[in-house]
């Protein structure tokens, strides 16, 4: 080796070790027989040796994952490959390795190997993505379907068995499914939800049930866990279970029976302790009759079975609910409360709410956001609502002029004095109905005139007014 090349060599080495400086993981170089030749200042700094001490040792006093010297020696790169390192007060550290070989006449003659802490999820972690936002609490109402429906809720939370929700869309079937496993034993695991109907079929099998590496173009490298393995624990939600196709609702019946499931491309039997709770708006028993849902899944769901009733079949829960939404979007959109008028409240009584308490949220929000003064009137409601009214009215003035048809035309429009003495009617019962709400105590009659827009002294005139008649 003459003088110039000799120089060259020493000046490349420097540029190695400088560059090797440079970076602030730790990175070994090894021989084939995996000898440690170089390292950086990172690698000096995990194991806590001098770089004098970790040439004399070899790959296996760092790393504790015995296949690595395996890939070394046949030249295999490798990316992002998990490994377990031993720094130098011997504790394990999870890291992923990147091996980039040394092929000398294209001959293995050792490998560059870079480490990266891998950031293992704590299982605290992992559960955080699944946390639960409603409790029993959160189910307002105090009428007789609600209270026996929170009373049954709670008397199952603390089994493990499986539970069927059946009710109308918005009726608020995941609000009670949330504090179901808020209650339960199963607390501090994750809650897992699914919608299955909010999934294309093709996806919904490995969401559930997760999948192999190179189970399918585009698999994830290593494979990803499904809702049931998430759910670990915990409770697995299935949302619309009525719309989950066939082919899945057999694999899901052997679940049920065996708690076991079996990745996409996998053959792996791996265990499975979660609680189910299912959710429907739909006719499953028809559904059983159509051949669309299988009768054997149902009786495996249908172990205890829980109905959600509509807002129409419980509207004696209408005044708690306006009132605790109207409060909740005034605060939350930084509003002052809003006071409804008699007729406006009626409406909303009225009205038959198909969409349930979702379509309410919707109702008051809206409200809120665009009623300028401190009364709400009838032309502030949607106009859904104001339009379902004159359509009853419409109706009942039809229906009124065909059962007298030989009357006069001018009997079909109601004098002003009957009129003023329906409207006089309905707000004595809509007084009577707040009163008994709230109660006869000052503060309740405080809470009654509040509540139906008016003040104390006026609610006192009108109560004294009906204690006369």
């Amino acid at each position: 080796m003459t003088e110039q090349e000799s120089k060259e060599r020493k000046l490349l080495l420097q540029e190695v070790e400088g560059l090797l400086s440079l970076i602030t993981v730790p990175i070994l170089v090894v021989d084939a027989t995996g000898h440690v030749i170089h390292a950086n200042q990172a690698a000096e700094h995990v194991w806590q040796r001098s770089l004098a001490v970790l040439l004399t040792k070899s790959l296996q006093a760092f790393v504790a994952t015995s296949k690595l010297l395996g890939f070394v020696k046949k030249g295999k790169p490798l990316r992002d490959f998990p490994v377990e390192i031993v720094d130098g007060s011997g504790k394990r550290l999870p890291c992923l390795c990147r091996l980039h070989p040394l092929y000398i006449d294209p001959k293995p003659e050792g490998a560059i190997l870079q480490f990266t802490r891998q950031q293992m999820e704590t299982e605290q972690e992992k559960n955080r993505k699944y946390v639960t936002r409603y409790t029993f609490a959160d189910i307002r109402g105090n009428s007789e379907a609600i209270i026996a429906l929170k009373d049954s809720a709670r008397k199952i939370a603390k089994s493990d068995s499986t539970v069927l929700i059946r009710g109308e869309s918005g009726t608020g079937k995941e609000v009670l499914a949330q504090s179901i496993h808020q209650a339960s034993s199963r607390s501090d695991g994750p809650f897992v939800a699914i919608n299955c109907a909010a999934i294309p079929e093709a996806l919904l099998e490995s969401e559930l049930f997760g999948y192999e590496e190179g189970a399918f173009t585009g698999a994830k490298k290593g494979g990803k866990a499904g809702r049931f393995e998430l759910a670990l624990n915990g409770t697995l939600f299935l949302d619309e279970i009525g719309d989950m196709p066939p082919f899945l609702q057999a694999k899901l019946l052997r679940v049920l029976q065996e708690r076991r499931i079996e990745r996409v491309g996998g053959s792996e039997s791996i265990p499975v302790d979660v609680r189910l709770i299912a959710a429907t708006h739909k006719d499953l028993d028809a559904m059983i009759v159509s051949g669309q849902f299988r009768e054997d899944l149902y009786y495996r769901l249908h172990v205890i079975p829980l109905y959600v009733p509509p807002l129409r079949e419980r509207k004696e829960d209408l005044y708690d609910l306006i009132h605790y939404y109207l409060k909740l979007f005034a605060d939350k959109l930084g509003k002052e409360p809003k006071l409804f008028s008699a007729q406006a409240l009626k409406c909303l009584i009225d009205y038959h709410w198909p969409g349930n308490i979702r379509e309410l949220e919707n109702t008051l929000e809206y409200i809120v956001n665009l009623e300028i003064g401190d009364l709400v009137t009838i032309s502030s409601l949607p106009a859904i609502i104001r339009g379902s009214r004159t359509s009853e009215e419409g109706l009942a003035t039809q229906s009124q002029s065909q059962a007298t048809p030989s009357a006069p035309l001018a009997s079909a429009t109601p004098a002003p004095q009957a009129a003023e003495l329906s409207l006089e009617k309905t707000e004595e019962q809509l007084i009577l109905q707040a009163v008994q709400r709230f109660g006869k105590s000052t503060e309740g009659k405080r809470k009654a005139a509040e509540f139906l827009g008016i003040s104390v002294a006026t609610l006192y005139r009108r109560l004294q007014k009906l204690s006369r008649k």
